[in-house]
C-alpha cells in the first residue's frame, strides 16, 4: 500500500516527465526536478536506468544556470552561454524522451 506523500511524489513525477515531453519543460531544467523526486520514493535503486538518463542530463550540463539562477548572471554571460544552452537541450532530447515514458509508464498512479 503506497502512502500519500509517495502517490503524491509519483504524480509529480508522471506530470514533470509529460510537460518534458510536451515541451513545456526543458529537459535541462526537467533533470534536477526528476532527481529531487527520486530521491524521495521508496523502492527505486541507485542506478535504475529511467532516471540514470537525468543523472547524465545533470552531470553534464550542471555548470549551465538554471532559470532561476539565470537572473543573477550578467546578460552577456548568458548570451554567450545560449549556443551551449541549445547544444546541450538537443543532446537530451536524443535520448531522454524514452526514460520520461518509462517513467510515466512505471510511476503513473491514475490508472
Amino acid at each position: 500500500m503506497m502512502n500519500e506523500s509517495e502517490s503524491l511524489m509519483r504524480s509529480q513525477l508522471v506530470s514533470l516527465a509529460q510537460a518534458m515531453l510536451n515541451g513545456k519543460l526543458p529537459f535541462l531544467e526537467g533533470a534536477v526536478q526528476v532527481l529531487a523526486i527520486k530521491s524521495r520514493l521508496s523502492g527505486v535503486a541507485d542506478r535504475d536506468s529511467d532516471f540514470d538518463a537525468f543523472v547524465a542530463i545533470q552531470s553534464e550540463t550542471d555548470h549551465l544556470p538554471l532559470e532561476a539562477q539565470r537572473p543573477l548572471w550578467s546578460p552577456t554571460a548568458l548570451a554567450e552561454l545560449e549556443p551551449e544552452l541549445r547544444r546541450a537541450e538537443e543532446w537530451a532530447k536524443s535520448f531522454a524522451p524514452s526514460a520520461c515514458w518509462n517513467l510515466i509508464a512505471r510511476f503513473n498512479t491514475s490508472g
